[in-house]
């Protein structure tokens, strides 16, 4: 039905000058809820397209409880690296809760979630976010992305399509280096490159400043992201069951000095 509806439109748009009024009439709505986390109030944006957000929105509290109770105990006046930062689930969470972070740097390659997490934080106001379109990885490189559509009726295309395009990336070191900025809390969710990203985190991970670093694995990157985080004097303190995705998150704490 929506294939044949997108067809009609697109032939309307086509053939007609009136069709202008059908976009005039889109382009003016853009649901922006408030929704409570915890009894902090945040405004979120929802492309009608992003089903997605909307799950995750109303999930917010009980989707990854434990992430929400690893922020409520950063210490005051810290600094919150959020690789992998969506539209904002941790950083605005962060951001808008009492004693929250004196600076969260966040970073994320996904176009759409870019754009609604740079929207979020002008809409509500958020002025200790620094937000990067760069990719994190284990060096200086150019990588390969894909990502979602959303458009799920698309003629010709398949219900789940993607695109894919190259970005720039870097790694926490040399992202550290070139800033001067030093976090004390790091979250990684990034789906599947986890492992890699840690091996770009040789220098910060000797950092006493680094307090704990917080990291979704799968299956396939667990145990060597384990034994890497162990071979630079880190623990796991925490590890949630396995999730229906075949995803873990897992806590570390610094348990040596090297």
């Amino acid at each position: 039905m929506f294939k044949i509806l997108n067809l009609l439109i697109s032939k309307f748009t086509q053939i007609s000058n009136f069709s202008r009024y059908l976009y005039i009439f889109f382009s003016r709505i853009l649901p922006v809820p408030t929704k409570k986390v915890r009894g902090v109030p945040i405004k979120i944006v929802i492309p009608l397209n992003h089903l997605g957000v909307y799950d995750s929105i109303k999930k917010w509290e009980a989707r990854e409880p434990e992430t929400l109770d690893w922020i409520d105990e950063f210490e005051q006046n810290s600094i919150f690296f959020d690789i992998g930062s969506n539209f904002g689930n941790e950083t605005l969470y962060a951001a808008l809760k009492r004693n929250s972070p004196k600076k969260i740097v966040s970073f994320d390659i996904d176009l759409n979630a870019s754009f609604m997490l740079a929207y979020n934080i002008l809409l509500n106001k958020i002025k200790n976010v620094e937000q990067y379109f760069v990719g994190i990885s284990g060096k200086k490189e150019f990588i390969h992305y894909a990502q979602h559509t959303n458009f799920a009726c698309v003629k010709d295309r398949p219900k789940y399509d993607k695109i894919t395009l190259k970005t720039f990336s870097i790694s926490i070191d040399e992202f550290i280096s070139e800033t001067g900025i030093v976090p004390n809390y790091i979250k990684i969710d990034v789906d599947g490159i986890e492992n890699r990203i840690v091996g770009g985190m040789e220098l910060i991970l000797d950092n006493p400043e680094l307090k704990s670093v917080l990291i979704e694995v799968d299956e396939n990157t667990k145990e060597e992201v384990i034994k890497f985080l162990n071979s630079k004097g880190w623990e796991s303190v925490f590890e949630t069951d396995m999730r229906g995705v075949n995803t873990y998150n897992i806590i570390f704490k610094r348990y040596r000095n090297l």
